[in-house]
């Protein structure tokens, strides 16, 4: 599996590790089953963590990270990119929210911020929730609307490894 990995600073001490991780030819026919006319369609997961889980970041990690991350539906056109939120815990102030749900809501508000950019680039998404009951967390994948025909396959492929 090809992978292409950003290190992204907050200037205070604290850093994302942003990856994203290509399918290769052989996964993309075997586990996905992905009909022949999308075979040259690259399928990426895209994975975030913070590097010092003790050091709170800033907004300037995450509004980088978001730049570089258009840049890569910028610069990989023929791709569909699935982000999971992690499951682990996470130490916040909001003790009545999940922390599946705070890294939703975080990432979900920086995705809201660029929606119009992205939608001028042709790159739409779609929600989902992907886990076994009591051990759920929130999705998204990123298409073009010429990959729409096959979302359906990648959600089904992520809803089944997860779950």
């Amino acid at each position: 599996m090809q992978s292409v990995e950003n290190l992204i600073s907050d200037n205070e001490g604290n850093h994302l590790v942003v990856v994203l991780s290509f399918y290769d030819d052989n996964e993309k026919a075997k586990t996905f089953r992905i009909p022949l006319e999308f075979h040259g369609v690259d399928i990426v997961d895209i994975s975030i963590r913070k590097l010092d889980l003790d050091k709170p970041l800033t907004n300037k990690a995450f509004f980088e990270m978001c730049h570089w991350l258009i840049e890569q539906f910028n610069k990989y056109p023929d791709a569909i990119f699935s982000f999971i939120c992690s499951f682990e815990p996470l130490t916040t102030n909001h003790l009545n929210m999940t922390p599946g749900q705070y890294r939703w809501n975080l990432f979900d508000f920086f995705y809201q911020r660029n929606m119009e950019r992205l939608r001028m680039m042709g790159v739409d998404a779609m929600d989902f929730i992907v886990g076994p009951e009591g051990y759920q967390t929130f999705a998204k994948v990123f298409y073009r609307m010429t990959h729409a025909p096959i979302i359906h396959i990648v959600v089904d492929h992520l809803n089944s490894k997860y779950s």
